[in-house]
């Protein structure tokens, strides 16, 4: 027997053994069956988790050395000498990342696949993701890669639009990786403003760009450090927008003088 059923059934019988043993006279009667089912339906159904505001995503690419010489980490050799994916990051309408998945954020209505899944989901691209996203820490350290990707996962996948499947959620950037060129265009060596530099992106990839800067940790030097592209919200991420902000990070107008380090 169902459970509103049951507790209809269970009200009736106290209704008569009240009637009988007061003597009074208390007609049973009978419940709205429907009612009771669409109130026990409510009271007892879990609550669907709140979606995050997510609107677009942003890819970010880095440009190793500057990375590595920042002083941040301590890369092993050999740096690659081409811009390397950072991440694909869920933005909200502020241009703030949408927050990690958790308790306080249930952005998903599925439960996302553990970052301890990822050596088997992520097998089948394995070779791309350790040549356009490795851990520049020991590129060449699959367990060190493995570490940077499930922090990636945890922190930006899960809340992405693929929650329970990492392997297309990693996949959505490095296809937008390879469209471009290695250096995108600019000529490792050389100074340039950050308009400059977003100008020749622009050029590249039919859209406005962020750039971000960072600091030499020994000459002090400020210089480009990543290039962050802004996609329209789709499965896959293809269609290239303006990112809401021109510059981040260190760089503090679009006349900034930026070394782009060898």
């Amino acid at each position: 027997m169902s459970s509103y059923l049951w507790v209809a059934s269970t009200v009736t019988a106290v209704v008569a053994c009240v009637s009988a043993w007061f003597g009074l006279n208390l007609q049973p009667f009978t419940l709205n069956t429907f009612s009771l089912q669409r109130q026990f339906a409510i009271t007892t159904a879990p609550k669907a988790p709140t979606t995050g505001p997510f609107t677009f995503y942003k890819l970010s690419l880095q440009w190793p050395a500057a990375a590595c010489n920042s002083g941040r980490m301590t890369c092993k050799q050999p740096i690659p000498k081409k811009f390397t994916i950072h991440g694909i990051w869920p933005q909200d309408s502020n241009d703030d990342p949408v927050p990690a998945y958790g308790p306080t954020n249930p952005c998903t209505t599925v439960r996302p696949t553990p970052a301890s899944n990822l050596p088997t989901e992520l097998n089948p691209i394995l070779s791309d993701l350790q040549s356009l996203w490795p851990n520049l820490k020991d590129p060449q350290n699959l367990n060190q890669n493995f570490i940077f990707w499930a922090h990636e996962w945890t922190k930006h996948g899960m809340c992405s639009d693929y929650p329970n499947d990492p392997h297309d959620y990693f996949n959505s950037a490095v296809l937008l990786r390879n469209g471009f060129d290695p250096d995108m265009g600019l000529t490792p060596g050389s100074n340039y403003t950050v308009q400059q530099v977003a100008a020749a992106v622009q050029t590249a990839v039919g859209a406005y760009p962020e750039i971000a800067c960072n600091r030499d940790k020994v000459t002090k030097t400020l210089q480009l450090w990543e290039i962050r592209l802004c996609y329209k919200r789709a499965m896959p991420p293809q269609t290239v927008q303006n990112c809401p902000k021109s510059f981040s990070g260190q760089c503090r107008s679009l006349t900034d003088n930026i070394y782009f380090p060898n």
